[in-house]
């Protein structure tokens, strides 16, 4: 029994030191990239910068730490510096669609409609993201140009990528909803 434990904590240590190499990325930009799928605060921007400073990254997990550090960076409202981090991310890995949904995303924020679907049609381009997303961010754009076909169109078309889509479905039934008239206004003596 005693062979067996010693066997068996044998393999144990042996697989530890396996677990430590393979990693993706560096932990800071695994850090960076947790922090980036809910930004709630800026703190993950440490991890990033950390990771774009220090660590020797292949130029795809750079890219993809500069855009990360972005969306955290536009999630707090400083989107100048989410800007940046996305061309960067471009100059790094022109082919990755995420980095053009991320600035498009950016574009969308700071009112610049057409740049923001240059972005995504680049994304839904290079085919390698989650369409879906891509078209119904696209659509949202679309809504705010007040181009409601072409919305739509986008939103229908996101939907037949992923007919699971709540956020999609709810959308759609927005556009067919029934205008209301706004009510008349009633002006009483005693209003000033």
């Amino acid at each position: 029994m005693k062979y067996l434990l010693f066997v068996f904590g044998m393999i144990i240590a042996a697989e530890v030191p396996a677990q430590n190499i393979t990693t993706f990325g560096s932990d800071n930009s695994t850090r960076c990239y947790q922090e980036s799928n809910s930004p709630f605060s800026d703190y993950g921007l440490r991890y990033c910068t950390d990771a774009i400073r220090n660590d020797d990254l292949v130029l795809r997990d750079l890219a993809a730490t500069h855009t990360n550090r972005g969306i955290i960076y536009a999630a707090n409202g400083r989107l100048d510096e989410a800007m940046e981090d996305h061309n960067q991310a471009l100059l790094l890995s022109p082919k990755m669609g995420k980095i053009y949904v991320n600035r498009g995303n950016v574009f969308h924020q700071t009112h610049e409609y057409e740049q923001a679907l240059a972005d995504y049609d680049k994304a839904i381009e290079l085919d390698n993201v989650k369409l879906d997303i891509v078209y119904y961010n696209k659509s949202l754009t679309l809504i705010r140009m007040k181009r409601w076909d072409d919305a739509r169109t986008a939103l229908e078309t996101a939907l037949e990528v992923n007919p699971e889509s709540s956020r999609v479905k709810r959308k759609l039934a927005q556009f067919d909803l029934p205008i209301e008239e706004p009510a008349p206004a009633v002006v009483t003596p005693d209003d000033d």
